[in-house]
């Protein structure tokens, strides 16, 4: 037993050797993640070959090993390609080295495999938490003990059976800390990418950005810190202070305002002035919040500078560029109006003005918005609002003012009117108005232009029913809607008998004029809302009935049947002397998922075929023993 455990050791060592091996491999540039798949596959598939040569023999001519760990663990890091690669190597090794279990060897390896490629498939590409690991090593056991119970009794497995619990104990711990193991390294790696990631948004920043640590010795910096204090690179500030750099005056000031920020939980912006003897004074605006990790440990301060001695330069431009705004806003097309918190007209241009003449002397700086408002209900600017409801009306128009977005409205002389609302950082906003009168004209009539268009595709021409393609969608939506309802849907499928006839008599101009009465008495007995009537095909049409039992659909497709042949319209090449038609019922329930709507609608066909056969001008309905003897019958049902 001794030399097993040994054996066994050694193979949980070529298991370490074959992780450690893997984890200190560079990633390749590309970091391409299927290369990654295939070479992981390759160090796995390698390390089971390890594992194979070093077989534990709990018996004479009984040999196990810890092939499954690496095999599994290549499935579930590495996917279907890791698995592949490794399940391929090993099993190629497995029948070179041939013997009586080569067939079960192999099926052990596949099994081991497939049980790693489907974690990875319920991973998905996340790390594994340690309950899923654990159970990924519960399967592998699993796995495992199959093996075991299902090899052959004999003299040879007893003692390997016998010490099944141990092996299986051995198998899971040694599963579990290899895949934690693995995933460990896993996650190291994404620690790595997120630091790299921040590390070159920092440097990537044009202002300067810098991470200290409690005792504010820089320990990260991006290039402009660098450019700000002035030296050659950011190794320069690594591990060193802002009293290796300021006077101590200002060093000692920057580190009380950073102590302050490390006492406390909240971040700080303060000013700070740094003079330089060559380039005189620079104001900063600096930005100090405490770092912390998970825990909350404090384990550092970040800094980040912004320079404003332009935006003091700016200042003095921006009182230039505010009198060229009110010329362009004077001049725009467009009105504009301006409140102050306390919703007043503080700017009104000419054009908002002469957008509403009737209220345009209310409209002046100085003029609360609501007594604008009242005024324009009151002299009719704004019409379609009852009198009980215009307080309401100006509630929701002042709230509105105080939110961003976009109103739509219509004035008493037919013109309509966009405006866009921005609230201001002081409590007021600014509101943009456009004339859209043209745009809303347009609208409209492209609306009805759609919805003719739209009429004119889910309608046949001639008849004025829904087309095929209306049917389908219509049928498909009421056969999704009765899914598990004792409701019912019926079908009824309806063929002019002798059409063909009749068109070779009489002409197909006649034939057109016999199609659209049909079809009006089709839709004189499709009543209800949720009634669909459509022209399946040449002289057939259908009836969509939702909510309709058989008995009621039967009852329902004799009435249309009397009223076509009420028609009375004359047909000397048919054996009825007028036209007439059949008509075939089918009926779905509950169960109408388990019925595609292909073998719904053949139902129907079956039916008229046998009201076809039964002599014409006759209603039948689907019956499942009917169908062989329709099957078996054969002939045109025309």
């Amino acid at each position: 037993m001794e030399a097993v455990w040994n054996h066994v050791l050694a193979n949980c060592a070529i298991i370490l050797f074959t992780i450690l091996a893997w984890t200190n491999v560079p990633q390749g540039r590309a970091r391409k993640p299927f290369v990654e798949r295939i070479k992981l596959g390759f160090f796995f598939g390698f390390g089971t070959l390890l594992v194979m040569a070093r077989p534990i023999e709990f018996e004479q001519g009984i040999y196990i090993d810890l092939r499954t760990i690496t095999l599994s663990i290549a499935g579930l890091v590495g996917g279907w390609p890791g698995a592949l690669v490794a399940a391929v190597m090993a099993g190629a090794f497995r029948l070179w080295l041939g013997g009586v279990g080569a067939s079960a060897g192999v099926a052990i390896i596949i099994l081991a495999a497939s049980i790693g490629v489907a974690g990875a498939w319920w991973l998905a590409g996340r790390l594994a938490t340690y309950r899923e690991l654990l159970t990924f090593s519960a399967l592998i056991c699993l796995g495992n003990l199959i093996v075991l119970l299902i090899m052959p009794q004999n003299h040879l497995t007893e003692a390997l059976h016998q010490a099944a619990g141990i092996w299986i104990g051995t198998v899971f711990v040694t599963t579990f800390l290899a895949s934690m193991a693995v995933f460990a390294e896993l996650r190291r790696r994404d620690f790595a990418k997120t630091l790299k990631m921040y590390e070159a948004v920092i440097r990537s920043l044009p202002e300067s950005m810098n991470v200290k640590d409690p005792d504010g010795r820089f320990v990260m910096v991006n290039p402009a810190t660098a450019k700000l204090m002035r030296v050659a690179s950011e190794q320069d500030l690594i591990g060193k202070t802002d009293h290796d750099f300021y006077p101590p005056e200002i060093a000692d000031t920057f580190r009380a305002d950073e102590l302050d920020v490390l006492a406390g939980n909240d971040a700080k912006t303060v000013e700070q002035i740094i003079v330089w003897p060559d380039s005189g004074e620079i104001t900063l605006s600096t930005l100090k919040a405490a770092l912390r990790d998970d825990e909350g440990t404090l384990i550092g301060l970040i800094t980040h500078n912004r320079d404003l001695t332009e935006k003091k330069e700016l200042a003095s431009a921006l009182a230039e560029s505010e009198k060229r705004a009110n010329a362009a806003l004077s001049n725009m097309a467009d009105g504009l109006i301006m409140f102050d918190a306390d919703m007043k007209v503080i700017f009104c241009n000419e054009q908002y003005r002469a957008m509403f003449p009737l209220t345009a002397d209310m409209r002046v700086p100085g003029m609360p918005a609501r007594q604008i408002l009242e005024a324009a209900m009151e002299r009719g600017e704004i019409t379609g609002i009852p009198p009980v409801e215009a307080k309401s009306f100006i509630d929701n128009a002042m709230s509105r003012l105080r939110q961003p977005g976009t109103v739509q409205f219509p004035l008493a002389d037919g013109r309509w009117v966009e405006s866009r609302t921005t609230p201001s950082e002081n409590g007021g906003c600014l509101v943009v108005c456009s004339d859209i009168t043209r745009a809303k004209r347009d609208e409209q009539e492209l609306r009805d232009l759609n919805e003719k268009l739209a009429e004119m595709a889910m309608t046949d021409s001639l008849t004025e029913l829904l087309n095929r393609r209306a049917f389908d969608t219509a049928l498909s939506t009421e056969m999704t809607r009765c899914i598990g309802t004792d409701a019912g849907l019926s079908i009824l499928l309806i063929d002019v008998d002798r059409f063909k006839a009749y068109n070779d008599t009489y002409g197909h101009t006649s034939g057109d004029d016999c199609l659209r009465q049909v079809a009006l008495a089709v839709r004189s007995v499709a009543r209800r809302p949720g009634d669909r009537a459509a022209r399946y095909g040449g002289e057939e049409m259908a009836l969509i009935l939702p909510n309709t039992r058989e008995e009621a659909a039967i009852a329902m497709a004799h009435d249309l049947r009397m009223r076509i042949r009420a028609l009375e319209i004359p047909h000397t090449g048919s054996e009825k002397g007028v036209v007439t038609v059949s008509i075939g019922v089918a009926t779905i329930g509950k169960l109408a998922r388990q019925v595609p709507s292909t073998q719904f609608i053949n139902r129907a066909d079956e039916a008229l075929y046998r009201a076809k056969a039964s002599g014409r001008d006759a209603v039948r309905a689907w019956e499942e023993e009917a169908v062989v003897e329709q099957s078996s019958a054969g002939g045109s049902k025309r």
